[in-house]
């Protein structure tokens, strides 16, 4: 049963740390979502500048659109002026064809204002260039790394699986039995505990004399009659634990 109890606690140090390496691998595309969300943030001066550029050239086609309409109707005035049979319509052709010059040198002018916009926006992200590439690398780099330790990680969680199943096979039919029942019903999953200084290590309940030296002995399963948990005897001299690593 020594032996037993050995490997239930090689289990158990297994379990927790697959727990532990599948919290963080739970969490890794948050994380990386942070790391894109502060490079974005950094970024804010040059998305602006692009937005501001993008913004100024399309404004600029949609005016030299209207000025395309506007041109088109300052010729058909003209035309109307040049055909005009009475002083009605000349004077009606007029007032169109004025307006039209009116509406063309308004939007000439807006065309010139977003075309200046988009060459100053554009001039300053040429400048800036370099220190928008430094960033933008050290946001790959920081990227990489993290999708690399990311994998590290998820492969580590699939060699413990593999280790932890490996060690469940090992043991009997009846104790599997007993841990799974056990390690299902507590909320951390932890099914074993350390018997110490005449207690339990996980819910602090002192243990009756004869079952502390039941467990001392280490030859049958004895488990806490506070928190069910098999307990098991570690002696001060040796190093096996039950650890979250």
């Amino acid at each position: 049963m020594k032996a037993e109890l050995e490997q239930l606690i090689a289990l158990q140090n297994a379990d927790m740390g697959i727990r532990r390496l599948q919290a963080e691998v739970e969490l890794t595309p948050r994380r990386r979502a942070e790391i894109e969300n502060e490079f974005d943030q950094r970024a804010f001066e040059f998305k602006a500048l692009e937005q501001a550029r993008d913004a100024a050239r399309a404004a600029r086609v949609q005016l030299e659109r209207e000025l395309a309409e506007q041109r088109a109707r300052a010729e058909k005035a003209e035309r109307d002026l040049m055909s005009s049979k009475n002083s009605k319509s000349y004077e009606a052709a007029i007032r169109e064809a004025d307006a039209a010059k009116k509406q063309i040198s308004d939007l000439e002018t807006k065309v010139l204002e977003q075309m200046e916009a988009a060459e100053s926006a554009e001039k300053t992200l040429s400048e800036r260039a370099p220190e928008f590439s430094s960033l933008l690398a050290e946001r790959e780099g920081r990227l990489r790394a993290f999708d690399e330790q990311a994998e590290k990680r998820a492969e580590e969680v699939a060699a413990r699986r593999r280790e932890r199943e490996r060690l469940f096979a090992s043991l009997p039919t009846g104790v599997k039995g007993t841990y799974q029942r056990i390690a299902a019903r507590i909320r951390d999953g932890v099914a074993l505990a350390e018997a110490r200084n005449g207690s339990c290590s996980a819910c602090f309940i002192a243990l009756r004399p004869q079952v502390m030296a039941v467990v001392r002995r280490g030859e049958e399963i004895v488990t806490c009659d506070n928190c069910n948990r098999i307990l098991y005897y570690q002696p001060a001299a040796h190093g096996t634990t039950v650890s979250a690593s």
